[in-house]
């Protein structure tokens, strides 16, 4: 059995080690017999390989890490001989820059944060709450919460799929109080349901009542694959009693997407109070097939974000636009009209695109994080429409911008075949539709009739400095987490903005920002692109800035990422630099988690800032030889496809830079450079740059004597037994290889006959080396 299948087999057996981590698991190891090692020894490569490392290890910029070089090792020991010496190296550089956790594939797409106790993820049948520290360490039976469907004979009757869609897929959850409650609804089997449970993931007890809970229609969708929103918000509600809102599916067969807001019930007398709220029931005008993607509290307003089709654009075709909408939170509908529907309800479209006389639009929004704490801004990401050409962009909206758009021009179309044109502002009533009051119930008719037939605003939320931060073709992104970062040096207080955005094929791209004093403008760069889920996409990302990590979901498992990859991730200071989180020590010539004192240039305003840290390497050559100056330095990326220039020094002519020709200078595949017939007027200094930054220096000095003629017959014999030696060097060095090619060849051979002989007849695709 070859290696891969032998390391996919065991872990099917076997799965975790008997709940040690790994590094106890090795120093178990070291305690036993030798002849009893290897088995348990292969069992615990195995899960860490196939379980959560292959896609960090395996990378393009870590193909030749030193963690890789070691996992090959394991793998030739296996058909070679045992050293400690591996075992040691282990337990001692453990790669813990990112952690997995899988209780199999239970589709992972929403969750619960909550830094002073832990994050609940809730997903297929059950509530898992993993630990933060170390996702590795949640155990799926101790540390989760069973919630079984209910119906599901009845949703396998309607033609849905037993094992996906007639299950419980738990869509929401959010705190309640003070934060020791989660109120959690699920699909249910396409029957929507919804529980209040206690943040320890247990039941309430028996004389626990929460009125309202049960019935979970318009607060969580029908279907799993449908996107919702939902926020609890405990203040400033009718009666000020606390509510969830949602945006869901409200039906079924889907023909009824809502913004909705529950029963506002007294909990102390169980008594309902005001009912609940929604919007218009089948009118495109407010909503059109809308894909939710999140919902917040800010101040007197509950803020939601969505794409649907654009009722403004379809008399010129089809097209999707992105938009915010709010409500009033005190909003209690109209006395006569809109009784049971929203009388503040409003929206707007973002607009997210690259600027220009014909802007480019990124329309379809695909998620929204805020800060905790900073109600100022929301950020986004946008995509192009999935049918044509891919691309994608982070945009920035502020608070203050959103509120102006509602303060602006209402749109309206006078009949079907009419264009959507701005209102007069002679024609809006007095008080202004769409803003708070205490009760919404005396608004005139003439309010209640207008912001009816007119819920959507002529002007669209501008993003901020009117540029994405960051956009990049031939990529869909899937989700995103921001941190605010400040970083204090003895000079002056930076302050960053650092991006992840996560995209379907499982990759995280990290973007920091900055404000530029010069310009002064925002400028932003793309640091870093790593494997997380890959090839799965990511479905939902969370941020830990207490525990330095970013936790990334697929349908199959979570993965933690630690964000101060310095050591682990950089190995030169031009990388490292970059980085905000990061800083060039010069003396251990190793980068470190930023401290005062160490070497730090995110906006490249420094140029050079590296030179001091690189060796100058001294090269001895003999006249006429052919000369290969190496530059193969591991770059990241967003910095591989910038252009690499080598400069030379010399006293006659100072700096310059080289132009590369077939008889003198030719750069290699690895952004080297070889220089024909070396000459005594190429000695000096060369430099590989990459922009203003020195990536590589060689000093060369030319042996003009060593090839000069011999001036007596002893050196001439001398010179000539010299030659005869290397030339039998070479004749040796010849053969041997001629040997090992032959040797290899039919070792390929025999290997090639086996694969055949267990090859299936229709076995297409050749294994993976990496089951």
């Amino acid at each position: 059995m070859t290696i891969h299948h032998r390391l996919a087999v065991n872990y099917q057996e076997h799965g975790r080690t008997d709940g040690r981590t790994r590094k106890e698991n090795l120093f178990f190891l070291l305690r036993r017999p030798p002849e009893k090692r290897e088995n348990q020894l292969f069992h615990l490569i195995s899960i860490v390989v196939i379980e959560n490392r292959i896609s960090f290890l395996f990378q393009s910029s870590h193909r030749h890490s030193p963690q890789n070089c070691f996992f090959f090792l394991i793998f030739f020991f296996f058909s070679n001989h045992f050293s400690d010496f591996f075992l040691i190296y282990l337990i001692l550089f453990g790669i813990d820059h990112i952690k997995s956790f899988t209780c199999g594939k239970l589709y992972y797409r929403t969750s619960y944060l909550d830094a002073k106790r832990s994050t609940s993820a809730p997903c297929e049948d059950r509530v898992i709450r993993i630990n933060l520290h170390n996702v590795s360490d949640t155990n799926c039976e101790t540390d989760s919460l069973t919630l079984d469907p209910s119906h599901v004979t009845n949703c396998i009757s309607k033609g849905k799929s037993e094992f996906y869609d007639c299950r419980n897929h738990v869509r929401v959850i959010q705190p309640m109080g003070d934060g020791s409650r989660l109120y959690v609804c699920g699909t249910n089997a396409h029957n929507p349901k919804d529980w209040v449970i206690n943040a320890n993931l247990t039941h309430l007890g028996r004389n626990e009542y929460v009125p309202g809970v049960g019935m979970g229609i318009a607060k969580c969708p029908f279907d799993p694959s449908d996107n919702s929103t939902a926020v609890w918000v405990e203040r400033g509600n009718p009666g000020d009693l606390p509510a969830l809102y949602s945006g869901t599916n409200a039906e079924f067969t889907k023909a009824d997407a809502v913004i909705f807001r529950t029963d506002l019930y007294n909990y102390t007398t169980g008594r309902r109070e005001f009912t609940f709220k929604r919007t218009l029931k089948y009118d495109s005008k407010w909503l059109d097939k809308p894909n939710f993607v999140g919902s917040y509290d800010i101040g007197d307003y509950v803020y939601f974000f969505f794409r649907e089709t654009a009722v403004e654009y379809i008399n010129c075709g089809k097209n999707v636009y992105s938009r915010v909408a709010r409500v009033c939170k005190k909003d209690n509908g109209g006395k006569n009209i809109l009784s049971q529907n929203w009388a503040t309800f409003l929206k707007a479209r973002l607009n997210c695109s690259i600027p220009g006389e014909f802007p480019f639009y990124f329309n379809e929004i695909r998620t929204v994080y805020k800060v905790p704490g900073d109600d100022t801004r929301f950020y986004a990401v946008f995509t192009t429409c999935q049918n044509g050409l891919t691309g994608s962009a982070i945009c920035v909206f502020t608070t203050a911008d959103v509120h102006t758009a509602f303060l602006g021009k209402f749109k309206e179309q006078a009949s079907s075949s009419s264009a959507w044109l701005p209102v007069l502002s002679s024609k809006v009533p007095e008080p202004r539709p769409g803003q708070c009051v205490n009760d919404t119930q005396t608004l005139p008719d003439t309010v209640l009739n207008f912001i009816r037939n007119h819920p959507l605003m002529d002007e669209a939320v501008s993003h901020e400095s009117g540029v994405p931060v960051f956009f990049k073709g031939d990529v869909a992104f899937s989700s995103l987490v921001v941190e605010r970062l400040k970083v204090e040096d003895p000079v002056d207080v930076k302050h960053y903005t650092v991006y992840y955005a996560g995209t379907i094929d499982g990759k995280v791209y990290k973007v920091v920002q900055w404000f530029d004093k010069t310009s002064q403008q925002g400028k932003s760069e793309l640091l870093d692109i790593f494997e997380v889920t890959s090839p799965e996409p990511i479905r939902m990302m969370e941020i830990s800035p207490k525990h330095k990590s970013i936790y990334a979901t697929s349908d199959h498992r979570i993965r933690q990422v630690n964000m101060v990859m310095c050591n682990g991730r950089y190995d030169n200071c031009l990388r490292c630099v970059r980085d905000p989180y990061c800083g060039w020590d010069k003396e251990s010539n190793s980068c470190k988690p930023y401290a005062s004192g160490l070497l730090q240039d995110v906006s490249s305003s420094s140029p050079g800032i590296c030179d001091a840290c690189i060796a100058k390497k001294r090269l001895l050559v003999t006249w006429g030889q052919a000369v290969h100056l190496s530059c193969a330095i591991k770059l990241p990326e967003p910095m591989s496809s910038m252009p690499v220039t080598w400069y030379y020094y010399s006293r006659e002519k100072g700096q310059y830079q080289l132009s590369f020709r077939p008889d003198k200078y030719i750069q290699t595949a690895e952004q080297g450079m070889v220089i024909m017939g070396v000459t005594e007027q190429e000695a000096g200094r060369y430099d590989c740059r990459l922009g203003a930054d020195t990536l590589c220096s060689y000093n060369i000095t030319v042996d003009t004597q060593r090839c000069a003629a011999p001036s007596k017959s002893h050196d001439y014999q001398k010179v000539y037994s010299d030659w005869c030696h290397e030339f039998e060097k070479y004749k040796m060095a010849m053969k041997t290889w001629e040997r090992r090619q032959l040797q290899c060849n039919s070792r390929q051979t025999n290997d090639s006959a086996s694969s055949n002989q267990n090859a299936h007849p229709n076995e297409i695709y050749p294994r993976s080396p990496l089951v």
